[in-house]
This record gives C-alpha cells, structure tokens and sequence, in this order.
C-alpha cells in the first residue's frame, strides 16, 4: 500500500504526478490520521506500506510513522529521491523490515538535472556512500529517458 505522506520535495521532477516540489506541504492528515491509516491496513491484511510523496524522508514524523508500521507487523519502504536524508533517517532504514528504494534518474548529471529540475546529480549519487551499512541494498528504479 502506497501512503504519499507529503507534497514537499526539493525537486521538480517533470515526470512527478503528484505535481510536489518545494512549495509543497504535508497535506491536511495528522499523525493521528496516519497512524489510523496504518492501524486499518494492518487489519485488512496488508503486508507492505511504501512511505511515498512527494519526498517522504522530509515528513517530521516519518520516524514514528515507520516505528508505528513496524509495531503493526507490516513491512516498510521509504521511496526517497536521496537528495539529503538525515543521518537519523538511516538508522532508521537499517531496522529490521525497512526497506528504502530510489529512481537513478541518468548517469549523466547534465540529463539528471533536465529531469529534476535541479542540480543535485552529486547528492544523490553521494547519499548511499554516507549511509550506515543497510541490511537489505537499497533498491533502483532503471533511469527514465531525459526526452
């Protein structure tokens, strides 16, 4: 189950369908309404939440968002661009069930920044070498075309 948790992103993906970047908020659900959420999907059987957004990792409460899911018994992903996460957030990432995944958007940092809107090729690539070891590698989503 996909929860977009936020509309804030520091990018500006012109692929994005959920039209977030940094004007972008949290939307009107409090933790509370999250955590309901959760609750329910855990009881409806659900298996797996992937924490998405815009960019999740700018979320506050992702952290207890994570732990709440957890303590339900569901598996957690973090889709995260990788443009700065905290280094909190990665120990986060390194409990059991946590799972992060990321869209490598081109090798090229000249095509990286016509997708993103942004120059942050070196960030990104950087982020998983400044990363605590993980227990599971992060997962790659193949890079889009820049046309």
């Amino acid at each position: 189950m996909w929860l977009e948790i936020t509309g804030r992103c520091q990018l500006e993906c012109r692929h994005c369908y959920a039209e977030s970047g940094p004007a972008g908020d949290h939307g009107g659900m409090t933790d509370t309404d999250w955590r309901r959420v959760i609750d329910e999907a855990a009881e409806a059987g659900v298996k797996m939440v992937q924490f998405i957004g815009g960019e999740p990792t700018l979320h506050p409460s992702l952290p207890a968002l994570i732990d709440h899911t957890r303590t339900r018994g569901i598996e957690v992903e973090v889709f995260s661009n990788l443009v700065h996460v905290r280094l909190a957030l990665w120990e986060v990432f390194a409990q059991p069930g946590v799972r992060l995944a990321t869209s490598y958007y081109s090798t090229d940092a000249a095509e990286h920044a016509q997708i993103t809107k942004r120059q942050t090729y070196a960030r990104t690539k950087a982020q998983p070498a400044t990363a605590p070891t993980l227990p599971n590698p992060v997962g790659m989503q193949p890079p889009l075309p820049a046309s």
